[in-house]
């Protein structure tokens, strides 16, 4: 087994080896099979952002790969490696603007890196600083300096500081890198928040009738025992279902947790991802939303890129995978190829049958007049308040669609338990 290396293709000066540990911390391992050109089988391990990478870094070698996966991180017994790096989006949005701040200042930027861990309030973002000012004193540029922590810096964030250093405008892509990720997360707290009050509910009333299934309605059972056979059929399949889930509540909750479990491992494999992507799709107003969220996602950070510098070919991979689905990333991966054949942007755009008209038409028009990023910049305006909108009608339609739901439920248990009662005093009369 060998082990290969990912070299960014845009890093210039200074040169650096292969083992450059500022570039290659934190980086995931891949597992690859393949072949190479004569036929021989290979296999080995290679350091990339993403599967994308790691294939396209094989093909340059020669190789085809017919799997690759992700390794496995190694298994530590201390507590503290239980812990995922992780870092706020609050916090990444903060210090892309600081950091902005302080080199458009003039502010040298391994003087930037550190006043701003120095005064950062989350550890993880200020060791990831540290480490990061480290790689850039040693001659690395800031974005291969990013790039070795793809746990906090995307590809799209890393692409663009990339760019803005070619360019020579690091302190604009920043501004418009902290705009973009201020946008983003805007627009995330409002889908997560139509949502929340829904959930809330959901839960309490779940909760409620898990009481009543456990607790209340065995206290009925004794006063029904005389009726035997006799009882209405809603109140003896309520006695039975709460009979079983008090015998069983054991293997309820171990049956819950894996099938839960399960679930988690299906969706991590490329089959389950897709799987439920198309499952929300389909559902009404809900899949609206994250179609459209996602197109704001693909448009926003595809005008960035093309504002900082960056290739449109470069540009429309990284903008995939950031836009959140599937489709759309399938998609623009065979419009990147279109256009790197010498055809528009828009044709393939159309042809894939995933952009709405509304989307290539613009897309035609902003690559006529020159001003691409311009018009994608609109098309993820309109889309945000289009999501809004339908954000609104989501949450209005959902709260009453759980009442009305969970009120049958809960009344098909109270009237199950009154109905003996109910007969008993037709009886008596």
């Amino acid at each position: 087994m060998h082990r290969s290396y990912l070299v960014p293709e845009r890093c210039s000066a200074p040169a650096r080896d292969t083992n450059d540990v500022c570039f290659f911390r934190n980086m995931p391992v891949f597992v690859y099979h393949g072949q190479s050109r004569q036929g021989r089988r290979r296999r080995g391990e290679i350091f990339a952002t993403d599967r994308q990478d790691a294939a396209r870094v094989l093909r340059k070698q020669d190789i085809v790969a017919t799997s690759i996966r992700e390794k496995p991180a190694p298994v530590s017994l201390t507590l503290f490696s239980l812990r995922t790096r992780r870092v706020k989006p609050r916090e990444l949005v903060v210090f892309t603007l600081q950091l902005a701040t302080l080199v458009k200042a003039g502010v040298p930027l391994l003087q930037g890196l550190t006043t701003l861990a120095r005064h950062s309030s989350d550890s993880t973002l200020r060791d990831i600083l540290y480490d990061v000012g480290k790689c850039v004193k040693s001659g690395n540029p800031l974005g291969s300096s990013l790039r070795a922590h793809p746990e906090v810096f995307s590809p799209w964030y890393v692409g663009m500081v990339e760019a803005g250093e070619a360019i020579g405008a690091l302190d604009v892509t920043l501004q418009r890198l902290a705009d973009s990720l201020e946008k983003r997360l805007n627009l995330m707290h409002q889908v997560r928040a139509a949502l929340v009050y829904p959930l809330v509910v959901l839960v309490v009333a779940l909760s409620m009738l898990t009481v009543l299934v456990m607790w209340v309605i065995p206290m009925f059972g004794p006063l029904f025992t005389d009726f035997g056979d006799a009882l209405p059929w809603p109140t003896a399949v309520v006695l039975q279902a709460s009979a079983f889930m008090n015998s069983h509540i054991l293997l309820l909750l171990g049956l819950g947790v894996g099938v839960g479990l399960l679930l988690k491992q299906i969706l991590r494999t490329d089959w389950g991802q897709a799987y439920q992507e198309y499952l929300l799709l389909k559902v009404p107003l809900m899949g609206t939303v994250l179609f459209k969220t996602a197109l704001v996602h693909f448009t926003r950070t595809l005008s960035g890129l093309l504002r900082s510098g960056v290739p449109i070919l470069e540009g429309l991979s990284l903008a995939g995978r950031t836009s959140g689905l599937r489709r759309l990333e399938h998609a623009l991966r065979d419009a990147q190829r279109s256009v790197g054949e010498g055809h528009s942007l828009a044709d393939p755009l159309l042809a894939s049958g995933v952009f709405p008209p509304f989307v290539t038409e613009m897309v035609r028009v902003g690559e006529s007049t020159g001003a691409l990023d311009t018009t994608l910049e609109k098309v993820a305006d309109l889309y945000e308040q289009e999501v809004n909108r339908d954000i609104l009608s989501l949450t209005a339609l959902i709260e009453p669609l759980i009442i009305v739901v969970l009120g049958i439920g809960i009344g098909f248990i109270v009237v199950a338990m009154y109905l003996p009662i109910f007969n008993m005093a037709s009886v008596v009369g």
